[in-house]
């Protein structure tokens, strides 16, 4: 992985810490992903040391050897977990993180290095969008969604505003085709089942990764005046869950992907969690006979699994909360 004469340079090192260039160096054209598996392994607690003779010859290897000497042995188990060498070299380089043992084993402190700051997290989106090579801008986008949105999605227009590759996705529901999507609209009539239907739109941005797609939410209430999936009106006032939704543009304007009833916060309204279609088959009291037209309950695997957690915790001395 390295060649000979680099290792020779880097064990002969005077510095504890291997500087930036010298990983970057021995980093080698197409075997960057070998530096971060190493960095991310668990390292094994150290042993008490036994001697100050045993100290001193820890702290004379250096973590370039150290680095050479265990990343040759566990790479080949890492492959695939590709990182940023220049990230791997400033850590190294940080003696808050790493340090060598009296065995001479790599130990990383609990130190804020290993991390991102929260500044660091949250990123430019003007920025972002600004270098998008997107055609549509962000605020034409949006306006360009509200279009589609008033002219309803395909209810009133037969899909004019969808791409010829247009898709339809829900959390169960799809993907689906522009043809099948255009089909099931004319299944369930939400309109004339509740005719005081409001969506509550807002929240709407463009995403900064995806600067061909519009993020917004809804809050959807409406009551049921009319005759539903073949059934008589209940009267029943709903109130949606907030559920994000989102539209993608080709670059002619044309939606190519809609997504709808991810929702974000199950115990909000009286639609037992649910959006999209279901939450209204759900909230007049006529929920279809499968689980996923049911609040969310928890399978008896995972609940086993909570039961074990808890057994765990028992033995441990924990207190476990009823």
């Amino acid at each position: 992985l390295i060649p000979a004469s680099l290792q020779r340079e880097m064990l002969t090192s005077s510095p504890a810490f291997v500087t930036p260039e010298v990983l970057l160096a021995s980093s080698l054209e197409g075997e960057r992903r070998h530096v971060l598996p190493l960095l991310s392994q668990e390292v094994r607690p150290a042993s008490k040391s036994t001697g100050a003779s045993k100290a001193a010859a820890g702290a004379a290897v250096s973590s370039a050897a150290l680095i050479v000497a265990a990343g040759c042995q566990r790479c080949r188990k890492a492959k695939g977990r590709i990182g940023s060498t220049v990230r791997a070299a400033q850590l190294v380089k940080d003696e808050g993180v790493v340090t060598i043992d009296a065995n001479g084993r790599f130990r990383f402190r609990a130190s804020s290095a290993m991390e991102n700051s929260f500044e660091d997290q949250c990123v430019d989106e003007e920025a972002m969008l600004a270098q998008s090579t997107f055609p549509i801008k962000p605020d034409d986008l949006v306006k360009r969604c509200k279009e589609v949105l008033a002219a309803g999605v395909g209810t009133k227009d037969q899909g004019a505003d969808f791409a010829d590759d247009f898709e339809f996705c829900a959390p169960v529901v799809g993907p689906i085709t522009k043809k099948e999507y255009l089909q099931a609209l004319g299944t369930f009539k939400i309109l004339d089942a509740f005719p005081d239907s409001n969506s509550n739109y807002h929240f709407f941005r463009v995403d900064p990764f995806e600067p061909d797609r519009v993020w917004f939410q809804t809050r959807k209430t409406g009551t049921n005046t009319g005759e539903f999936m073949g059934k008589p009106a209940t009267g029943k006032v709903l109130h949606f869950p907030p559920e994000s939704y989102s539209m993608k543009f080709n670059s002619d304007g044309k939606v190519r992907e809609f997504t709808v009833g991810y929702v974000m916060d199950r115990r909000a309204g009286n639609t037992g969690g649910l959006g999209g279609a279901f939450g209204y088959f759900y909230g007049v009291g006529r929920p279809l006979p499968i689980p996923e037209c049911q609040p969310y309950k928890k399978s008896w695997q995972f609940r086993f699994l909570n039961f074990m957690a808890k057994v765990g915790k028992r033995f441990q001395g924990v207190k476990v909360q009823k």
